[in-house]
């Protein structure tokens, strides 16, 4: 035991190993416990986009689209946001286990804790309107991130598969037809006259509006439905996809 006492004094003469000073450790203590803190916020971020995002989506129209609901569930997740999400929950789990007591939790305890408070946060920021004006800087600040997810936008603007959205410009009486401005800009003629319109809509030039109902030709539409905008969905704006 000698020995080893004397070897270990030989090298720290020899190394010139000096003691780290309490303000070393308690500063790193901190910072990791920042970073922890700073990956559950931005999980959170994640969170409250992930439920802006699907709940804008009317998942009963489905089988206007032709899919199961399954294959529909499949195509319209927001895979981006949930990536993130995992990303800040991992960075927030390793930050966990390098604090002065983290090695101490089980794995399965940090991630839960991670995701707890990502999930309560992310709900809070969502119910707030904050996810909605988050995804608005997103769409007209960031190029390409109206690609990356599947939105309100591009579930209605289908007009192939019977879905059509945009803007009533003018109103022909007394059929109660009219002239829509899409959200790409096109003007469409609308057959109305047989719809069903849903929230009590009154035909209103200025009014958004969600169609359902048959292609005609390439600016015909013959509406069989007709919801407003901020129903189920909601609106995003930002630029045509």
């Amino acid at each position: 035991m000698k020995n080893i006492s004397e070897q270990v004094l030989k090298r720290i003469k020899k190394d010139n190993i000096r003691p780290k000073p309490r303000w070393y450790f308690l500063t790193k203590n901190y910072f990791i416990w920042s970073m922890f803190g700073i990956s559950v916020i931005l999980g959170s971020f994640a969170f409250s986009m992930i439920l802006f995002i699907i709940k804008q989506l009317d998942w009963d129209i489905y089988h206007y689209l032709g899919d199961s609901f399954l294959k529909t569930v499949f195509i319209s997740l927001p895979y981006l946001w949930l990536i993130f999400l995992i990303l800040f929950i991992g960075v927030a789990y390793y930050n966990f286990i390098h604090t002065k007591r983290g090695y101490r939790f089980k794995f399965i305890s940090i991630l839960l804790i991670s995701l707890v408070i990502s999930v309560t946060l992310g709900s809070v920021l969502y119910s707030n309107g904050f996810s909605e004006n988050l995804g608005n800087i997103f769409f007209e600040k960031i190029p390409y991130y109206n690609r990356l997810v599947y939105t309100c936008e591009k579930q209605w603007m289908q007009p192939e598969r019977d879905l059509l959205a945009g803007t009533i410009m003018e109103i022909e009486l007394p059929e109660n037809n009219f002239i829509l401005k899409d959200l790409n800009n096109n003007k469409w003629k609308i057959r109305a006259n047989k719809a069903i319109w849903k929230g009590k809509l009154t035909p209103t030039p200025g009014l958004k509006i969600k169609l359902i109902g048959k292609l005609m030709d390439d600016n015909t539409f013959e509406a069989t439905e007709i919801r407003p905008w901020q129903g189920q969905g909601q609106f995003i704006k930002g630029k045509n996809w």
